[in-house]
């Protein structure tokens, strides 16, 4: 048994990043009706304030740490209005409505002379 002195570090919790262990895919499921596209993710443990997302008109990443677990989500998608998405988090799981781009939504009207 040796004695050895200990370092006088800080030990305040946030500068103390817990790089996660694992990463997982969450269970998740996609669906479209209409002009919109929802998808589902189960996260169960993570905090709402954790919850990373980024939505691109064709691509779509999540990020939700807990613990020693970081949930990585990562969709290649048909084109969707980015600007338009919703979201709510509630026991668990995780809600995303996106809306399908139409581009006749888009089109300049062009008038015959």
């Amino acid at each position: 048994m040796s004695i050895t002195e200990t370092k006088n570090e800080s030990t305040d919790m946030a500068e103390h990043k817990i790089e996660p262990k694992y990463k997982v895919t969450p269970r998740y499921g996609v669906w479209s009706k209409d002009d919109k596209i929802t998808v589902q993710v189960a996260l169960p443990g993570v905090k709402k304030a954790d919850i990373e997302m980024k939505v691109l008109p064709n691509y779509f990443t999540l990020r939700a740490p807990r613990g020693e677990v970081m949930y990585t989500l990562d969709l290649e998608m048909i084109k969707v209005e980015p600007e338009v998405s919703k979201a709510e988090y509630e026991e668990g799981l995780l809600k995303i409505e996106l809306k399908r781009y139409n581009p006749l939504e888009h089109a300049y009207e062009v008038k015959i002379e």
